[in-house]
């Protein structure tokens, strides 16, 4: 682990104690505000005039003010505050460091858990703003972005091969795609997993693509969609899966690449 790692996992690891003794005291707070700012030294006693300043702008203000000498970071902790406050006091906060010609970098805002979970992990991504050496405007942390879920597929069709060639051109495409071979099988699939679409054929043992779709549509909510793909081309057996509640019907032999992009279509 390089330097500036190691002294930002240090810094994380206080933080995270710290955090968690005020949202664990005997009387805990539901949520902690987290002001940082990039700085030249500060001493004990411009720490203190900080704390009082901020004290005088609301009474009811709970401040902890911490300087992290090694790492050159102020830390200011903000019991019981949210997000939107914590900003609000970072303001002051910022100007106090300005006018003393202290701030020397970055600053942040975060409040926990409203943000994220206080963890070393969270506290490592929120310090890490403050590395952005160029930022004029205070960074507000909002946690780290959610991988979306992959959409979940039903795929239901008696030919094995068509299943395992879709299982994995689909899983290529970032499908998370559960096979089944019959109507009944597909049916308790679809119960299970609640998937984003179905991809049925209509031609099938147990139960037909017809009575699939009917149950699909009386016991999932419209957010599921049904491709129909199949052999049968009859003009009556399309508008029939239409009437049903299909979203699409695609013929046999098809093209796997229009199949992905009407897919998207119905997913979008």
């Amino acid at each position: 682990m390089n330097n500036a790692l190691l002294t930002g996992s240090r810094l994380s690891q206080r933080l995270t104690n710290r955090m968690n003794s005020v949202l664990q005291a005997a009387v805990p707070w539901t949520e902690c505000g987290l002001i940082a700012a990039s700085t030249h030294g500060i001493s004990p006693i411009w720490l203190q005039d900080l704390e009082t300043r901020l004290a005088k702008e609301n009474e009811n203000l709970a401040v902890i003010a911490n300087y992290e000498t090694d790492e050159g970071t102020l830390t200011i902790l903000l019991p019981g505050q949210s997000l939107a406050f914590t900003h609000f006091v970072s303001l002051s906060v910022k100007a106090y460091l300005q006018d003393a010609g202290l701030l020397n970098g970055a600053m942040a805002v975060a409040s926990f858990p409203e943000s994220a979970p206080a963890s070393d992990e969270t506290l490592i991504d929120f310090l890490a703003l403050l590395d952005e050496k160029e930022q004029s405007d205070i960074a507000v942390y909002q946690g780290q972005p959610q991988s979306p879920e992959p959409p979940t597929v039903v795929m239901i069709d008696p030919n094995a091969d068509l299943l395992d060639f879709l299982n994995v051109r689909l899983g290529l495409q970032g499908y998370d795609v559960r096979p089944a071979h019959d109507g009944m099988e597909g049916l308790r699939l679809v119960e299970s997993v609640q998937p984003d679409l179905v991809i049925t054929e209509l031609a099938l043992p147990a139960l037909d693509g017809y009575q699939v779709i009917h149950r699909i549509r009386q016991t999932q909510s419209r957010a599921c969609k049904v491709v129909v793909l199949t052999d049968l081309t009859v003009e009556q057996d399309i508008c029939k899966c239409f009437d049903l509640g299909a979203a699409d019907v695609i013929k046999k032999p098809f093209s796997p690449m229009e199949l992905e992009a009407r897919l998207r279509r119905l997913l979008a």
